[in-house]
């Protein structure tokens, strides 16, 4: 059977890492960072309406500036986790 190490005591109301977002943490032997920040997510919840009331859009964006940004949420996304440690630098 194999055994485990806790990092927290068991409390019943869960465990908390970092107290301040200036507090550094890593997971897999990464240089432990500070808590990553970027600007404002991008929408991806966004439609346009025809006459007749029926939304209508391609994928869902009204326009090729709403994709580049959910991408560029979902890359900076990705490096927050790179840096972590909890994915590897490869492309996707």
């Amino acid at each position: 059977m194999p055994t485990y190490e806790r990092l927290d005591y068991g409390s019943p109301d869960g465990s908390h890492w970092g107290g301040a977002s200036t507090d550094n943490l890593g997971c897999y032997g990464v240089t432990p960072v500070s808590r990553y920040a970027d600007g404002p997510p991008a929408s991806t919840y966004l439609t346009t309406s025809t006459a007749d009331g029926i939304a209508t859009t391609t994928w869902g964006f009204i326009s090729s500036g709403h994709i580049s940004a959910m991408i560029a949420t979902v890359s900076s996304m990705k490096e927050a986790l790179t840096r972590f440690g909890i994915m590897t630098s490869g492309g996707f």
